[in-house]
């Protein structure tokens, strides 16, 4: 799928085209029908995320079904599936053809489990009840800025996911599915033959450190991350034939991070945390960095126009989830960075996010 995945100088100017049309599209409609229309929302995340808990792409895999087959696969009311499905055809999410049978489409597609580029994962933990109770406490989030997760379940996010251990599965392989969308383009977009030797900090599962150690034969890594997920990294090494090349280090980056490389990533980890803690990581960071290292920070920047874009929602959900974490400006990394004495080297587009490349101040 990375290889689908339009570079940032396609991506921007769909952006813009798609704010055009969003703008025409907000002056033809009444107030009262857009109102009415973004209450909508949590109708696709659970309808989609109800769909791929019960399988229904997998099971449509071996071909066209209607509702009672499906429904009787997975236990489910023929009519109440009959309903779900119907509105997901409507939303671009399966195929429904005259003679009243589903079938999958290039989207529903990815939410087969066996697809090499399945979102599945991501679309669970979107639609997981988990999760969603958090985003019922956002009336808590705004009225405190701290997490509606926490005043929803008692327990921070990153507490929840390690204590819960389905929860923590689904959410570190809906992240590494979300990053593969630009694994080949990060590992394009940077020159990491420069680099002797690249250490992933929070890397997960390994799925972004496996891509450019693939684009880069000549580059060793290291990744980085809590003990109980790079515990499960071995298969994704393994499938992408870079085990041999790779140290796995479990740890905590608020305490230190592995010396001896010249290269450190951070893959949507600075949106995780305050400015305080962020800090932190960098000081750990730069600290550990071999001379004439570089820190490549990968995140989305909020725009600073009134469009419509993702990383505005991803503001919202960062909030929700931790309280502390938030997107930011350009403005606001470079203020960030400076505050561990580095300083903003390049910008570089990579889809719709950024390679930030820090080196010393």
């Amino acid at each position: 799928m990375a290889g689908r995945v339009p570079p940032a100088w396609v991506v921007k100017p769909l952006l813009a085209t798609r704010n055009a049309i969003g703008r025409v599209h907000r002056g033809i409609v009444p107030p009262e029908v857009a109102v009415f229309e973004r209450t909508l929302g949590i109708v696709d995340t659970k309808a989609i995320g109800v769909a791929a808990e019960l399988g229904i792409a997998d099971l449509l895999a071996t071909g066209p079904q209607h509702a009672s087959q499906l429904a009787a696969s997975c236990e489910a009311d023929a009519d109440a599936l009959t309903r779900l499905l119907r509105f997901l055809v409507g939303r671009g999410i399966f195929t429904r053809y005259r003679d009243g049978r589903f079938a999958n489409n290039g989207a529903s597609k990815l939410l087969q489990a066996d697809n090499p580029d399945s979102l599945r994962e991501w679309v669970r933990f979107y639609g997981a009840p988990w999760h969603v109770d958090g985003w019922n406490r956002l009336d808590h989030s705004v009225a405190t800025g701290e997490s509606g997760f926490a005043a929803a379940s008692g327990r921070s996010f990153w507490d929840h996911l390690k204590a819960d251990r389905a929860a923590g599965e689904c959410f570190d392989t809906a992240m590494a599915q979300v990053s593969r969308l630009q694994t080949d383009l990060i590992a394009g977009a940077y020159d990491f033959d420069q680099c002797r030797r690249v250490c992933d900090v929070g890397g997960g599962t390994g799925t972004v450190l496996a891509g450019i150690l693939v684009a880069h034969p000549d580059v060793r890594g290291v990744l980085f991350d809590v003990p109980e997920v790079v515990t499960r990294a071995a298969p994704v090494l393994d499938a992408r034939g870079v085990a041999d090349r790779v140290d796995v280090v479990g740890g905590d980056f608020f305490a230190s991070v592995p010396t001896g490389c010249d290269g450190y990533v951070l893959q949507a980890i600075v949106h995780d945390w305050d400015d305080d803690s962020v800090v932190r990581i960098l000081d750990n960071i730069r600290d550990a960095m071999e001379p004439g290292g570089r820190i490549l920070v990968l995140e989305q920047t909020v725009p600073t126009g009134n469009g419509d874009h993702l990383v505005k929602a991803l503001d919202l959900e960062m909030l929700v989830d931790t309280g502390a974490g938030r997107e930011r400006t350009l403005d606001e990394f470079r203020a960030l960075f400076a505050r561990s004495h580095l300083r903003v080297e390049r910008v570089i587009p990579v889809s719709i996010s950024s390679i930030l490349e820090l080196v010393p101040a």
